[in-house]
């Protein structure tokens, strides 16, 4: 490389033998760009050369020990720089061909899920983790009576509408001081979580874990720890050993787990309220995201330790996603602590949407509906079992839209599935842990069972369980 040049052009071999030209920063320029030495003053002075366009997008970045030496800093300073700006989505490491700009984008946001989404034009879709709407319930009778809600159109910070409060607590898994309504699961879970976990904490999580929910504590500057399972639930003994962490939370999905279509057997549940209580105090955060789409009774670790738990009910993938609702229960005090931080933001969930739910979950043809919906997930599931086994692939039919698979090798098993016009999520995307996945969903999956069980075997199942 010339000094004062800022692209260098490197020839490489690819796997394939096939030679190809990469884009490299030559380190003496980048550090030239670089006048303050202070690892947030880095972090920023690369963020605006990225911003600006100085740094495009698909170019390498120099080794982080050239970085150091020629910036006349430790190593780890220029690593704890690039941690920050991977959490920022704007830098991506791929291993041994190094660490490339990813993205320019200002706004944060969330990494896995953009990733998710981002990829088009793909025959069979199978990483839409969402619900068919031809299996929803009709709307237009809930909102007949809505011009009758109580304080509507008021500018009252109130955390629930009375009568979906009312309906939601007449199956709730546990006596829980107070109960709000949030926009949408994800939207309160991320409330709750940007109000209670500081910056530089360690948050414990069931894996596999919702790609948002690692998406969250990479935001919120927290660390991520895995707490394993089994086909009962997150493992006590490994909870127990992770506590050691001194976390300041832990997440889990209390009920049917909506990765791996497995339901948190009650036992387990009082094994692991035993290992909490036994602990110092932590939060708990507990998202049911598929609360109407199992036939086991909704459980919670707040039957044990309810000042600790913040419980989560999704009511989008059973209602609808445009009712934009979750319910959310804590005690008192968390519930203004939450409640204080929506203020910063809309203070309430829209009463309307509220009301028209109310009435939706007290109808008895919703839960006809829901019924309905459930046994036709059902009915996809045991197809796509069926038509595995017949492969030689034997996996527990479980419950629910998605499936988490034990794979070979995962990268090759996307390319596989890809190359068929299959696409599945990157078992990496919802987990810590080193064995390769790939998670796909059969919400929308009505025919083909058999050709997409062919290029699933094709693609390097693995028969060992992970």
């Amino acid at each position: 490389m010339l000094s004062g040049s800022l692209i260098a052009i490197n020839t490489r071999a690819d796997a394939g033998g096939r030679e190809g030209h990469v884009k490299a920063v030559e380190v003496e320029w980048l550090v030239d760009q670089l006048p303050n030495r202070s690892g947030r003053a880095l972090a920023q002075q690369i963020a605006t050369l990225i911003h600006s366009g100085v740094l495009p997008v698909g170019v390498r970045l120099p080794a982080i020990r050239d970085i150091a030496f020629v910036l006349g800093v430790s190593p780890a300073t220029v690593s704890i720089v690039w941690s920050e700006l991977r959490r920022r989505g704007m830098i991506t490491g791929r291993g041994r061909r190094g660490t490339y700009v990813s993205s320019a984008a200002i706004a944060p946001r969330p990494i896995r899920r953009a990733e998710n989404v981002k990829l088009g034009g793909i025959p069979l879709d199978l990483s839409g983790y969402t619900p068919d709407p031809a299996l929803l319930p009709p709307l237009h009778s809930a909102f007949l009576h809505v011009q009758e809600t109580p304080h509507l159109n008021i500018y009252a910070d109130e955390p629930i509408e009375a009568s979906l409060e009312q309906v939601c607590r007449a199956d709730w898994p546990y006596e829980a001081e107070a109960l709000m309504a949030t926009n949408g699961a994800y939207g309160g879970l991320f409330e709750a979580m940007q109000a209670l976990i500081p910056p530089g904490s360690v948050v414990l999580v069931e894996d596999p874990v919702p790609m948002r929910v690692l998406d969250i504590i990479d935001y919120l500057k927290a660390s991520a720890v895995a707490v394993p399972g089994d086909a009962h639930g997150p493992i006590p003994a490994r909870l127990r050993a992770a506590l050691t962490r001194q976390p300041v939370a832990f997440f889990l999905q209390p009920n049917l787990n909506a990765i791996t279509g497995r339901v948190l057997s009650a036992e387990r549940m009082k094994e692991l309220a035993d290992v909490l209580n036994a602990a110092s105090p932590v939060w708990i955060f507990e998202d049911d995201a598929m609360a109407y789409f199992t036939r086991a009774k909704p459980k919670s670790l707040g039957v044990w330790c309810s000042a600790q738990v913040i419980h989560v009910r999704s009511l989008s993938k059973a209602l609808g996603p445009d009712l934009r609702l979750g319910i959310l229960s804590a005690s008192d005090k968390i519930i203004r602590e939450i409640q204080a931080y929506r203020s910063f933001g809309s203070g309430w969930t829209s009463r309307i949407m509220q009301a028209a739910t109310a009435r939706l979950l007290a109808d008895p043809e919703t839960a006809t509906h829901l019924e309905r919906a459930r046994r036709t997930y059902q009915a996809r599931r045991q197809k796509l079992t069926d038509n595995l086994a017949g492969y030689g692939f034997s996996y527990a039919t479980g419950e629910g839209f998605s499936f988490w698979l034990p794979v070979e090798d995962e990268e090759a098993a996307l390319a596989s599935l890809n190359a068929h016009g299959i696409r599945v999520t990157a078992g990496r995307q919802c987990s810590l842990m080193p064995q390769p996945h790939i998670r796909f969903s059969i919400s929308h999956l009505k025919d083909r069972y058999e050709w997409v069980s062919e290029h699933l075997a094709q693609a390097g199942l693995s028969k060992t369980i992970c």
